[in-house]
């Protein structure tokens, strides 16, 4: 009779881990298609940022395409205003030397006490008042 209980035991055992490796089969297979949702996400975020980059580069373009044929309808790219764009330079009323900024009068940081400093402080502090001081 024991080697039936034996058998029995054993079987019961080899079930048990038959139910066990096909519990892990499918947490695998459930991880498996997660990690595969998650690269075409990161695979279409990838191609989004690609377009919106090269969707920008060609924005760009077009604006500078577009403030050149402004500046030509309204004559900004004349020789004239660009000889009037240093007119801070020959001013007339211009300051030959800059004067030097001088920075404010501030009262100094006060300095940082040491934790055996602060107790010589407080030492000092009760021996003269005679109270009780806590750190």
């Amino acid at each position: 009779m024991s080697a039936r209980r034996d058998l029995a035991a054993a079987l019961e055992e080899i079930a048990a881990l038959r139910r066990a490796l096909a519990e892990a089969g499918r947490a695998i297979a459930d991880r498996d298609e997660r990690l595969n949702i998650l690269t075409r996400q990161h695979a279409d975020a990838s191609d989004r940022i690609v377009r919106q980059a090269t969707e920008l580069c060609d924005l760009r373009r077009q604006l500078t395409a577009t403030q050149r044929q402004l500046d030509d309808a309204t004559g900004m790219d004349s020789p004239a205003v660009e000889a009037g764009a240093r007119w801070q330079e020959r001013r007339a009323d211009r300051p030959a030397v800059p004067q030097p900024i001088t920075p404010a009068n501030r009262p100094p940081l006060p300095r940082r006490t040491g934790q055996h400093t602060a107790y010589r402080l407080l030492a000092a502090l009760r021996a003269d008042t005679g109270q009780e001081v806590t750190p």
